[in-house]
């Protein structure tokens, strides 16, 4: 599945070392993780998420508050699969995984339903693969750009895209003919709250209902639901994991964390089927 950034030979990750038979080797971390994120390819020292954004979206995840969210991905995969006849494991991939969390829920949803998965991901941030390869050791996790995924032509059955930017292209290049790509991103209302305790006038997030290229939609719809929080601490973890955190004065944030009782989830999903050649 996986291949070399540099020049698209087949590489393996169980290999030691890893390397294409053109001669580019890639290290294995401790962490279990490959980084095929070449340094000539870096626009940064150390692109995308810092550790503290990471951890912050960890923190989160593990208080569970967008479980409907996950329950949702699973539900529209599920259904889209149910009825494959295939021996082969069921392919999915996060581009833009960030710390995993959206992976393993899908996939562990999908295994106690009897589907034979394999997971990967990969995101930009070394810090975030990190964390996912520790916390999910089941999938195989790499550095990479989700514009120059290193996985191989009409490799995968299922492609992620949560809230993350990538490539259209890349998508149709690597999934298989009536291959699924699940996109999900903000819809109207969502984090309303925190917005109008940050602007005058706040602005709702506006649905992209573009069509893609080479894919055709099979479902689009909006999930809505309440957070309300147990906690300051909980409404901390939320607000860590919105840009507001990091650019507003501590001051601001106190406020914030003790004015929000509850704010609005509201997801905009997309499930698209790749068109056939």
């Amino acid at each position: 599945m996986w291949q070399c950034p540099l020049c698209n030979a087949p590489i393996s990750h169980t290999t030691t070392p890893i390397k294409c038979h053109n001669g580019h080797s890639f290290d294995k971390a401790k962490a279990g993780y490959v980084n095929l994120l070449p340094v000539q390819f870096k626009k940064s020292k150390s692109p995308g998420d810092d550790k503290a954004m990471v951890r912050a979206r960890r923190e989160f995840h593990n208080l569970n508050a967008y479980k409907p969210l996950k329950d949702k991905m699973l539900r529209l995969i599920s259904d889209a699969v149910k009825n494959r006849i295939s021996d082969s494991p069921l392919h999915v991939y996060d581009a833009g995984c960030g710390e995993g969390s959206y992976l393993s829920a899908l996939c562990e949803g999908l295994e106690n339903e009897k589907v034979n998965v394999k997971g990967a991901g990969s995101d930009i941030s070394k810090i975030a693969v990190e964390l996912a390869a520790k916390a999910f050791k089941s999938h195989e996790f790499v550095v990479a750009s989700s514009f120059e995924l290193p996985v191989a032509n009409n490799a995968l059955d299922v492609m992620l895209q949560v809230f993350a930017p990538g490539s259209n292209d890349e998508y149709n290049r690597v999934l298989k003919t009536n291959g699924l790509l699940l996109t999900v991103n903000p819809a109207q209302e969502h984090l309303f709250e925190v917005k109008a305790k940050v602007y005058d006038a706040p602005r709702k997030h506006t649905l992209d209902e573009s069509p893609r290229d080479g894919f055709e939609l099979v479902q689009s719809e909006t999930l809505t639901f309440p957070i309300p929080f147990k906690s300051e601490e909980h409404a901390l973890a939320l607000i860590k994991m919105t840009p507001f955190y990091w650019k507003l004065p501590p001051g601001r944030i106190d406020d914030m964390v003790k004015a929000l009782k509850s704010v609005t989830a509201d997801f905009h999903l997309q499930l698209w089927k790749k068109c056939g050649e």
